[in-house]
């Protein structure tokens, strides 16, 4: 039975899942001991501001990562012949887009809170990580050949070092800057460790080798899915600003400190979406039926997930934020079990944009990405003020579950009402426990 079944997903597939799981139990388990130790020393205030400072970040990643993750690792199955042209070329474009968007993100900090605040030399040491992570694109390509083992041991190296150092910032009481240093030190260490891992390959890093057309191509490919991405950050991150302008830096802490266990859980569902995509992709270009199936195998999983983990957390969440975070984060357990109420939705969408990726349905990514952030921010204004931190959360949930659901209106969507009710049949909970 157990032959048939990792016959039927694939060995290969199950080998690249199996090496991205080890990653994120690493991550799991010491970026839960260092995340707390961190969190116990800053206190609420300070990871507030911390929080507030990565949504700042994140708004503008944008510009060097230019959509280019959705688009780069189909181009690499798709032309397998241009490989090398196709990595050079998206190198080049993610650190053009890193320098425009350290200029960027800096004059906007400065002229928002003004040139003299702290903010500034926050954020210009968060987005220099931007110009590291232009060497994501060696990932890229080694998603496309499932051979992401490579990219997970560079990563988990800098992961582990980047623990260590934090370990000493705390033992040492270094101030707040150094901590916020460490997201730039990581990626630094991790573009090192797939630089190296990547010298055996039979492709070759040289600018010499990107193509101006090619770029153009690709930029015109990914600026919708670029821009989509852009408004999908706004959507997941604006609730950080909006709880930190509204109530203030130390329940933004709060809330930010329930979003990092929360977290820890969507680890898992990314591995299976990262590693099913390159199959599911294959199944669409050959075979309707299959594609089919492979995406209702993929639901399901996440269907499953999403209502274990919910579960898990509403019985569990405020004893262990209690326990993990003491009275200083008082009130973030109650925001743990509310947020693990909208995995279902989240977990879904995650799979559903699969599905978008592969048939290149750009303009309505955009258009759901669009009507989930605007509903979500006209909810925060609503219900922040009402129900605070509980109410940033219930507009995270709304939002999410109309906006992953918006998919039923998509005209050709291979019925994904049948796709998305497939895993709560019998007969498919039944086979789902017989694996």
């Amino acid at each position: 039975m157990l032959n048939r079944l990792i016959d039927k997903i694939g060995r290969k597939l199950l080998g690249n899942s199996m090496w991205l799981f080890i990653d994120k139990i690493v991550r799991l388990c010491v970026g839960l001991f260092i995340g707390v130790l961190v969190a116990r020393y800053l206190g609420p205030e300070q990871m507030g501001i911390w929080s507030y400072c990565i949504a700042i970040f994140t708004f503008f990643i944008i510009f060097p990562t230019l959509g280019l993750e959705y688009i780069a690792p189909r181009e690499f199955v798709a032309d397998k012949g241009r490989e090398e042209q196709i990595l050079n070329t998206t190198i080049l474009l993610k650190f053009i887009g890193a320098t425009v968007g350290i200029v960027l993100s800096v004059v906007f900090i400065g002229l928002y809170k003004g040139f003299n605040s702290p903010l500034v030399a926050f954020i210009l040491i968060l987005t220099t990580g931007y110009l590291f992570q232009s060497f994501d694109a060696i990932d890229y390509y080694y998603q496309s050949r499932l051979e992401q083992k490579k990219s997970v041991i560079a990563r988990m190296i800098a992961f582990l070092a980047l623990s260590i150092y934090k370990f000493y910032l705390v033992e040492s009481e270094a101030p707040l800057i150094w901590f916020v240093a460490s997201s730039t030190i990581d990626f630094a260490i991790g573009a090192i460790g797939l630089y190296i891992t990547f010298k055996g390959s039979p492709i070759r890093l040289k600018f010499s080798a990107a193509s101006i057309k090619l770029a153009k191509s690709l930029l015109k490919d990914s600026s919708v899915f670029s821009i989509s991405a852009f408004v999908i950050i706004i959507y997941y991150k604006i609730d950080q600003v909006m709880i930190t302008e509204i109530l203030g830096e130390k329940a933004n802490g709060i809330y930010s400190v329930s979003i990092r266990i929360y977290e820890l859980f969507i680890f898992i569902p990314g591995v299976l979406i990262s590693s099913f995509l390159p199959v599911i992709t294959e199944k669409f270009k050959t075979d309707d039926t299959e594609f089919r199936a492979s995406l209702k195998q993929l639901y399901s999983i996440l269907t499953y997930l999403a209502i274990a983990f919910s579960i898990c957390v509403w019985i569990t969440a405020p004893f262990v934020m209690d326990l993990l975070y003491g009275e200083a984060y008082e009130g973030s357990g109650e925001v743990l079990q509310l947020i693990g109420l909208g995995f279902y939705s989240v977990l879904l969408g995650m799979g559903t944009g699969n599905y978008l990726i592969i048939t290149n349905r750009k303009r309505f990514v955009l258009i759901k990405s669009l009507i989930g952030l605007g509903l979500n921010v006209i909810v925060n204004l609503l219900l922040i003020p009402v129900l605070g931190l509980n109410g940033a959360v219930l507009a995270s949930i709304i939002s999410n579950f109309a906006s992953t659901f918006l998919i039923l209106a998509l005209k050709d969507n291979h019925n994904h009402f049948s796709l998305i009710l497939s895993p709560f049949n019998i007969a498919s909970i039944k086979r789902f426990l017989k694996y």
